[in-house]
This record gives C-alpha cells, structure tokens and sequence, in this order.
C-alpha cells in the first residue's frame, strides 16, 4: 500500500485548514475576543497577509486548469465539452484574484487608520 499522498491532496489539505483557521479566528475574536487596539492591528494585518497570498494559489489553479484541459486529461460528468468550465472557471478565479488583492489592500488601509490607537490605562490593567 502506498502511502504517499495523491497529487493536489497537500494543497487541499493546507486550503481546508486556511478555512478552519479563519473559522478559529471568528470563534477568538467574538465578543470581548479582541480585547485591545493592538490585537485588532495585529489581526488585520495578519488578515490582509493572508488576503495577499490568495492570488498565486489561484493562479495556479488556474494554470493547472488550462494545463490539464489543453493535455486531455480532463472530463465532464454530464459529458460536455470541459472546455466550457474552464473557462468560466478562470474568469471567476480571475475575478477572485482581484477581489482578494483589493481585500488584502483594504485590511492594510484599516490597519494604518487604527495604528495609533491606544487602550485607555483602566482597560490595561484589566489585560492579564
């Protein structure tokens, strides 16, 4: 038995804990979760980072895509000409590039607007 890991089921794998992270993170920072100004900076740049990186993750699909369709390799359940999902599929994850470098964009202008935001001495104390 082979225990190597079929191709593409790393990089599932390492999608789907993104998505548990960010999941993880809504659970964190409800409520009092955040705490103080400099945890919410800490976050939104963490958040446009991560936003950041989205657009080479879909470019790859993207390219593997077109890669797979113009070798061959690809099929269609209902039996129609692939072709067709492709490309609707590199239009949306071209769209999703630029929605997400837009997004990494917008965290990093919320992130300067708060950066000098400070806790008032009574809220620090209160931090452990």
């Amino acid at each position: 038995m082979n225990d190597e890991p079929l191709p593409g089921e790393r990089a599932a794998a390492m999608a789907n804990a993104a998505a548990e992270a960010v999941r993880g993170l809504n659970h964190a920072a409800g409520g009092d979760g955040i705490g103080l100004p400099s945890a919410a900076y800490e976050i939104l740049g963490a958040l446009s980072l991560a936003a950041s990186r989205l657009g080479p993750a879909l470019a790859e699909i993207t390219r593997y895509l077109d890669r797979a369709l113009a070798d061959g390799i690809l099929g269609h359940d209902l039996g129609d000409d692939p072709c067709f999902a492709v490309d609707a599929a590199g239009t949306f994850l071209d769209d999703a590039r630029l929605q997400a470098a837009s997004l990494a964009g917008d965290l990093s202008a919320a992130q300067i607007q708060i950066s000098a935001l400070n806790a008032v001495a009574s809220l620090k104390e209160e931090q452990p």
